[in-house]
């Protein structure tokens, strides 16, 4: 788990960004806490998306739990919603961990990976 705590903007998004490939190499999902969090300009936002893209790419999950109103309002604007999951609180979260657990294939480590129409 990864908890931000200030401001999201471009000073912290590389560190913010190794933190999460540095989680990126386990096979289980990844939980992004904002709660602690003041601010994400777009550059935050970006590593949070291509943290996600990464982590699907191995089959594997990135939750981001309780933004606060004003990250929010980023996050909803953006479009991230519609391919990521937010969730309110921590326990939510770690239900969705559940319910994507179920989801793996005896033998498998990692997460299915959401099946749909393949582009050319």
């Amino acid at each position: 788990m990864v908890c931000v705590v200030g401001n999201l903007a471009a000073e912290a998004a590389p560190a913010f960004g190794k933190a999460l490939d540095h989680l990126s190499s386990g096979a289980r999902p990844v939980v992004v806490d904002l709660e602690g969090a003041t601010g994400m300009d777009k550059l935050g936002l970006s590593v949070l998306v291509q943290a996600f893209r990464r982590l699907r790419d191995h089959n594997c999950a990135l939750i981001v739990v309780a933004p606060p109103p004003a990250l929010r309002k980023v996050i909803d604007d953006s479009g991230v919603e519609d391919f990521m999951p937010i969730c309110r609180t921590l326990e939510e979260a770690a239900a969705l961990i559940t319910v994507l657990n179920r989801r793996v294939p005896k033998g498998h480590d990692s997460l299915p990976r959401p099946s749909g129409p393949e582009l050319s």
